[in-house]
């Protein structure tokens, strides 16, 4: 359905704030990669604090010798991740053929490190907000809401006004999970620069939520059943 507004969007349009539709439909597609990845071990984030804080499987994951992130994270998969990143290669590889890009194996592992630390962005934002439940206990939680902002990741961050540009890169840093490491590929030379920061901040969101989180599991007090 998306796929089919962006076309319809540039039956009227020759370009998008500048951008052109198959550069427009290459972030889209990188969009993909990252949320795909996120989307393999999110399910047990998005249903924390219903799951693991309100019903008490936290103290089983405490009792285990291992990390409590690591057994949340791994006790289950969504495979559906997997259909995201197959849609997103699919549509890049139909952009980056009509845009004349040809990847070589460098760019492949360029593409491959940028999507994987992408992800970290989305991993550490919704680990810090799923992580408010240790103080705020809601079966719903922080993250649904801002889930639904992901969709304006999928498009060039320049096409907003100048708030819904340093939300989207300093607040909601949704914009490194596609627009910034895209440009890698089809943006010029001064988005590209912004692109090699993708690791950077990657780690940094992820190492800030997994600050959040830390605290969290030191207030934990049990449910006491």
């Amino acid at each position: 359905m998306q796929l089919t507004i962006l076309s319809v969007l540039f039956d009227k349009v020759e370009a998008l704030g500048g951008w052109s539709y198959e550069q427009v439909l290459f972030i889209y597609g990188f969009s993909m990669l990252p949320l795909g990845l996120f989307n393999l071990v999110s399910i047990n984030i998005y249903r924390f604090s219903e799951r693991y804080i309100i019903e008490g499987n936290l103290d089983r994951v405490l009792l285990r010798p291992v990390n409590p992130l690591a057994q949340v994270l791994c006790e289950s998969f969504n495979l559906g991740g997997l259909n995201e990143i197959l849609l997103g290669s699919l549509v890049m590889g139909y952009s980056g053929r009509i845009l004349g890009l040809a990847l070589g194996p460098l760019d492949i592992l360029v593409l491959i490190l940028l999507a994987a630390t992408a992800s970290l962005v989305f991993t550490g934002v919704f680990l810090g907000l799923t992580s408010v439940s240790f103080w705020f206990e809601d079966r719903m939680g922080l993250a649904p809401p801002v889930y639904n902002v992901i969709r304006f990741s999928r498009y060039p961050v320049t096409i907003f006004n100048p708030l819904a540009r340093m939300i989207l890169t300093f607040v909601l840093p949704f914009a490194w999970v596609a627009f910034y490491p895209a440009t890698w590929f089809v943006g010029t030379g001064e988005f590209r620069h912004f692109a090699l920061l993708t690791p950077v901040v990657g780690t940094a969101v992820f190492a800030l939520g997994y600050t959040v989180w830390r605290l969290g599991i030191r207030r934990y007090s049990s449910t006491g059943s």
